[in-house]
């Protein structure tokens, strides 16, 4: 036979005049909830009802946060990026940079005009020598393509790069 657990209940009135037991848990019949007190506090704590609760989805229009992101792995080239819901896009990767080879590198996600923002450039060897060059290019198709040419004597180099713009509608 299953047991019947009952707990002390009363109106909202009666609640909040009640200081309740350390954990002891009480129902307002006016308002159909349960309250928990902590035995110094009158009335205890009011618990939400479901309908009480803002669905997981409502946030303010103003929030901006990653909807879609690629992480680096060799399938793609150790290319990521993150791109938020306002369109801004973060993305770069990995590369390594062969002598007298021109290495180029298409953005995994078309960015807006020529506004963007090419902060960050990092080699794990020595720098570029005078005679590597690296630039920006804008394809045919209207994306732009990152161009590393490695001209010096030295032996191939490893660079992480990140690119940051608004996404091309």
């Amino acid at each position: 036979m299953s047991r019947q657990i009952q707990i002390r209940r009363g109106s909202a009135a009666e609640n909040d005049s009640f200081t309740g037991a350390i954990g002891e848990i009480t129902m307002d019949t006016t308002n159909n909830t349960l309250r928990v007190h902590d035995g110094v506090t009158a009335g205890g704590t009011k618990l939400a009802k479901q309908s009480e609760i803002p669905a997981p989805y409502t946030m303010p229009t103003n929030y901006d946060f990653v909807i879609d992101f690629q992480e680096p792995s060799s399938s793609n080239n150790y290319t990521w990026y993150r791109l938020y819901k306002s369109g801004w896009v973060e993305q770069g990767s990995f590369s390594n940079l062969a002598n007298n080879v021109r290495t180029n590198i298409t953005l995994p996600i078309a960015l807006q005009g020529a506004n963007f923002v090419f902060p960050q450039i990092s080699n794990t060897q020595a720098g570029f020598g005078s005679q590597d060059t690296l630039s920006i290019q804008l394809s045919t198709d209207g994306t732009y393509v990152i161009v590393f040419q490695k001209n010096a004597s030295s032996a191939t180099m490893c660079i992480c790069w990140e690119i940051k713009g608004m996404k091309k509608n």
